[in-house]
């Protein structure tokens, strides 16, 4: 698809500019811009999808899964904490 887009003249420049210093085309860095904002659109549900289908396809409870959850969620917090300690 060809899309054609007016862009002020100094947002123009910026984008040269950044595209040159990455050493891409505009073409190409304009794409990938617009890849990465469409990427962070998604909704949670998208974005887990694929746990809720690993998860589907095991044999484990809801209750069970939460309990799992929130054991690593524990453990993260109990990592923070300690670093957070070795940091004071």
């Amino acid at each position: 698809m060809t899309l054609t887009i007016d862009l002020p003249s100094e947002l123009e420049q910026t984008v040269r500019q950044q595209a040159a210093r990455r050493g891409q085309d505009v073409n190409g860095y304009v794409l990938q811009a617009v890849e990465e904002k469409v990427a962070k659109a998604r909704t949670i549900a998208e974005i887990c999808r694929p746990i809720a289908d690993a998860v589907a396809a095991t044999s484990i409870t809801d209750q069970e899964f939460d309990e799992i959850f929130e054991e690593a969620r524990n453990e993260v917090w109990q990592e923070k904490q300690e670093k957070l300690g070795q940091a004071h």
